[in-house]
């Protein structure tokens, strides 16, 4: 939160004086009355209930201050800390960014596209009681994997969602890991389970197939997600297609990291 001079100064006793004070332009710049031997003199001559009163003042004014100044604090976190469901949004795979995919023009076998749930292109699509933007990263990585094994483009995010749900992949909203085997095998792919052993999965890799991992809570999601390994770069890291970042996907990871967040990997082939 930005500093406020103005309520710095409120909140500042040696800025405040009494009530007169206040309409008293120079009065505002001058010290408290107490390091003032004048004043102190004028002080001690006037005892009575009107100046007890008024003495009585800059303390009510004070309090009123810093009701004033919490009141303010709370108004102004309340714009700054947002916890609602929206501001949590981006790690739970809902469509904020409208990130762009590979053209359907580029799709190839051997190459693992990059595809975004939240993709103009199929983001309101339904799925999985809310759509492909909001609960389709299973079907988005499956496309990705389909189109890099077989080179078909007959398979979009928003078609491969419609096939899980009528294939009963989809449970409590979500993508079932079903998906991965079973769901690849209708589509004519080969659906192997990894053990989370960076030597076997780059291996994998190295054979050209297309890795889909199940992530848990960490770099990419808050809750669940999957995200599409598509394979390694010059220094061994590893490159990663998220379906819902493609600020995560343009850059590169290293395989512990990723590893220790999977909770399943499958090696998809055709």
């Amino acid at each position: 939160m930005e500093n406020n001079p103005r309520l710095a100064a409120r909140n500042n006793p040696r800025a405040r004086l009494s009530t007169p004070a206040r309409n008293n332009p120079r009065a505002c710049l001058s010290t408290p009355a107490r390091n003032n031997p004048m004043h102190v003199r004028a002080a001690r001559s006037e005892n009575g209930p009107a100046q007890r009163n008024a003495r009585r003042r800059p303390r009510a004014l004070r309090l009123a201050c810093a009701t004033a100044l919490v009141l303010a604090i709370a108004l102004l976190g309340s714009r700054f800390l947002d916890t609602s469901e929206g501001a949590l949004a981006p790690f739970r795979g809902e469509a904020l960014s409208g990130d762009v995919s590979t053209p359907v023009s580029e799709w190839t076998r051997g190459q693992v596209p990059h595809l975004y749930q939240t993709d103009p292109a199929w983001a309101s699509a339904p799925y999985a009681g809310g759509t492909v933007g909001e609960n389709g990263c299973g079907p988005t990585c499956m496309t990705a994997a389909y189109v890099a094994q077989t080179g078909r483009a007959d398979m979009d995010p928003a078609k491969m969602a419609a096939f899980s749900e009528e294939n009963g992949f989809v449970e409590s909203n979500m993508t079932t890991w079903l998906f991965m085997s079973e769901g690849a095998a209708m589509l004519g792919l080969r659906s192997e389970e990894l053990p989370a052993d960076e030597g076997i999965l780059k291996a994998a890799l190295a054979e050209g197939k297309t890795v889909i991992c199940s992530v848990g809570p960490g770099d990419f999601t808050t809750e669940g997600h999957f995200i599409v390994i598509s394979g390694t770069d010059s220094a061994g890291k590893l490159q990663v297609m998220d379906p819902n970042s493609a600020e995560r996907s343009a850059r590169s990871w290293d395989s512990e990291r990723v590893i220790a967040q999977c909770r399943n990997i499958w090696a998809i082939s055709a």
